[in-house]
C-alpha cells in the first residue's frame, strides 16, 4: 500500500537563497511539505542566473516575490509564516530582526513555530556577523588543510575544494534537525529554534584529525589514493583485516600480510609504501582487468568517473536517482534524495517556479486579498511576479 507523504500537510515559509537552505527546504518538499519560497523582487535568488542549478535546488517548491524592506511587505511575510509550521533562512544573523520577523518576535505570537537559521559562523559569538560561503567555511574548519595534509606529496599550499561540501552538508544537518524538532512539537506542543553552522558542520568531517590535533605525538596520516593502472586511476580502500586479505590474493602478495608497516593501525601512515606495492601489480594491467579481480576478491574500489556518466550508470537506474526536468534548452536530469521509503515515493517534482510565479495565487487563495489590494501592492512594487507557467515534463 502506497501511503501519502508524511509531510504532507506541513507548510514551510522558505525564505533562504543558493545553497544550504534551499536543498533542506528541498528536501521538505520531496517529502509532502508546502514549501513557500520567499524571494526578493527582480531576479530573486541569486542562483537564477543558472536555471538548472536553481531546478536542482527549489524543485516543487511556489514561489512569492516579496519586498521585505517596506512594511507592507513585512506583513505580508508574517501571514505566510502565521499559517506555516516551519521556518528556514540563512540570511546573516540580524536581518531578519530588522525585518520583525526574527524567531523572539515570532515564537510569542505562533509557540508551535520550528524555526531553523543557517549561518556560517552562528548566531551569536564573535564570528557572528562574518559573511560566508561554502569555501569560506572549508578554509575555517580545518577541512582544506586536513585534505592537503592527507595527500602522498607535501604541498605547502592548501587545496581548496571545487565542490560546495559545506552547504549539501549543512542543509541536509538542517532537514535532519527540522525532523528531530517535529518530534518534539509533537510531544511538547511547543516549537523551537534552531541553529546551525557551516563551519561546524564542515568540521563534522575531520573527526580524525581533530583527535590527531590533540595529541602532541601524532605522525602524519597518509589519507587514501588514487591507484594507478596502464590506463587510468582506481580508488581502493582497505580498511578491515578482510579487506587486506583479499587484496593480498587479488594481486598475488600474500607477504603483505606479513609486512608490520602494514598491520592495522600502521597502515595510514605508511600509506606512500603500502600504494607502491599495490601499483607494482596494477600498473601492469589494464583498469578494466584490475576491476574485474578486485570484485573477484571483495576488494573495496571504484574506478574514477566523469558526472556525465552517472546518468548511464544501471545501479543508479535501477535506483530511480535521477528525476527528468525540463526548460527551454531541453529535458535535463537532476538529482532525488539519496535516501528511499518503502511506503511511498518522495522523488522531487518535475517542475520549478519562476520568480514570483504563485505570488497572486498565494495573496489570493492563502491570504485572502482582492485582486484590488493585490494590483495596489503589485504598483507599490511591495510584490512581484512573472506570470509563467510551472513546467511540467511534457
Amino acid at each position: 500500500m502506497v501511503r501519502d507523504k508524511p509531510l504532507k500537510g506541513l507548510r514551510v515559509a522558505d525564505f533562504s537563497m543558493v545553497y544550504a537552505g534551499p536543498i533542506c527546504a528541498r528536501m521538505l518538499s520531496d517529502n509532502g511539505a508546502e514549501v513557500i519560497k520567499i524571494e526578493p523582487l527582480g531576479v530573486g535568488d541569486t542562483i537564477r542566473a543558472n536555471n538548472r542549478i536553481f531546478s536542482h535546488f527549489n524543485a516543487g517548491k511556489k514561489s512569492i516575490q516579496i519586498d521585505l524592506s517596506k512594511g507592507q511587505g513585512q506583513e505580508i511575510a508574517l501571514k505566510i509564516v502565521e499559517q506555516s509550521d516551519v521556518l528556514v533562512e540563512n540570511y546573516r544573523p540580524g536581518i531578519m530582526t530588522r525585518f520583525s520577523l526574527d524567531y523572539k518576535t515570532l515564537k510569542e505570537q505562533h509557540p508551535k513555530l520550528i524555526y531553523c537559521s543557517i549561518s556560517g559562523f552562528g548566531q551569536t559569538g564573535p564570528d557572528s556577523q562574518r559573511a560566508a560561503y561554502a569555501p569560506i567555511a572549508h578554509a575555517a574548519s580545518g577541512y582544506d588543510v586536513s585534505h592537503m595534509r592527507a595527500q602522498l606529496e607535501d604541498n605547502p599550499r592548501p587545496q581548496a575544494s571545487g565542490i560546495m561540501i559545506a552547504d549539501m552538508l549543512t542543509g541536509a544537518y538542517a532537514y535532519g534537525a527540522i525532523q528531530t524538532a517535529l518530534v518534539g512539537q509533537l510531544k511538547s506542543g511547543v516549537g523551537d529554534f534552531i541553529d546551525v553552522t557551516m563551519l561546524e558542520s564542515s568540521m563534522m568531517l575531520i573527526p580524525g584529525q581533530q583527535q590527531s590535533a590533540q595529541r602532541v605525538d601524532s605522525p602524519k596520516i597518509g589519507g587514501f589514493q588514487p591507484i594507478v593502472t596502464k590506463d587510468g586511476y582506481l580508488m581502493i580502500c582497505i580498511v578491515s583485516d578482510k579487506n587486506l586479505r583479499g587484496l593480498c590474493k587479488a594481486i598475488d602478495r600474500p607477504d603483505i600480510l606479513e609486512d608490520e608497516r602494514f598491520v592495522r593501525g600502521k597502515r595510514l601512515f605508511n600509506m606512500k609504501e603500502f600504494i607502491r606495492e599495490v601499483e607494482l601489480w596494477s600498473s601492469r594491467l589494464p583498469l578494466v582487468e584490475c576491476e574485474k579481480i578486485l570484485n573477484s576478491h571483495g576488494v573495496p574500489y571504484s574506478r574514477y568517473r566523469q558526472p556525465e556518466e552517472l546518468f548511464a550508470d544501471p545501479q543508479l537506474a535501477h535506483r530511480g536517482a535521477f528525476q527528468k526536468m525540463s526548460d527551454e534548452d531541453g529535458s535535463y536530469w537532476i538529482q532525488n534524495p539519496p535516501f528511499q521509503f518503502n511506503s511511498f515515493s518522495n522523488s522531487t517534482s518535475s517542475s520549478f517556479p519562476e520568480a514570483g510565479e504563485h505570488t497572486d495565487e498565494i495573496l489570493e487563495q492563502s491570504l485572502h486579498f482582492t485582486r484590488d489590494q493585490i494590483a495596489e501592492l503589485h504598483q507599490g512594487q511591495v510584490i512581484g511576479s512573472t506570470h509563467g507557467n510551472v513546467r511540467p515534463l511534457s
